[in-house]
């Protein structure tokens, strides 16, 4: 049996449903069973998959690039044909319309490690004039995007970020939507950062476990 562990990004109602998705797929094609966790931290999942705990790990771009020599392979996720993503800040809807207005603003960020919920907007920031600790007020990290968005819904934030396939905003309320379901329309971005890499699938060196090499052998 293969040990998955996801970020806590996702949150765990979308991470489960994204690993019965993947464990079908491997039972099918690869003929192995699944074990999933989720790591209650990026630095939880940095170690896993270090350390050599786990077989597979969905990771962000930041923690992928770090573990390069720790690892079988990377296989990069492609969403819609592409395998990149954007960022977009995420606002009450009717409040705020323009990053200058976010002075002040309470920020409800993933995780430090997180590349679409902390490291690409307060880059996009950077990049627009705005020093992310002179513009907002106060900055804290929540562990997931719900947590981030239900901060937002519950006027504990004033804005937070998700994960984009583009820069428009019938892209942000399909995520948004994906993230929230119903109270998705109470929320809008105000705008998008640049693309970066998108998440990989982590297959880790196990000597005593050999399901990692027919994974690689089969896809």
């Amino acid at each position: 049996m293969l040990v998955l562990m996801f970020p806590p990004s996702l949150g765990h109602i979308a991470a489960s449903a994204r690993a019965e998705l993947l464990t079908q797929w491997f039972q099918r094609h690869v003929g192995v069973e699944i074990s999933i966790d989720v790591a209650p931290d990026y630095e939880a999942l940095h170690r896993a998959i270090v350390e050599g705990r786990i077989d597979l790990a969905w990771a962000p771009p930041i923690v992928c690039a770090s573990v390069q020599r720790s690892c079988l392979a990377i296989l990069k996720a492609v969403r819609g044909g592409r395998s990149a993503y954007r960022s977009a800040l995420i606002v009450r809807h009717g409040e705020i319309h323009s990053l200058e207005e976010l002075r002040g603003a309470r920020a409800a960020w993933v995780d430090r490690l997180s590349t679409g919920g902390y490291l690409l907007p307060t880059a996009h920031l950077r990049s627009m004039g705005h020093d992310p600790d002179e513009l907002l007020g106060e900055q804290f990290f929540v562990g997931s995007y719900g947590r981030a968005l239900r901060g937002l819904l519950d006027r504990e934030a004033d804005v937070a970020s998700i994960y984009v396939h583009s820069a428009t905003h019938e892209a942000a309320q399909t995520s948004l939507r994906d993230l929230l379901r119903n109270d998705a329309s109470r929320l809008c971005a105000v705008d998008f950062t640049r693309e970066a890499p998108s998440d990989g699938l982590v297959v880790i060196d196990r000597p005593a476990h050999t399901d990692s090499h027919q994974v690689l052998d089969q896809i």
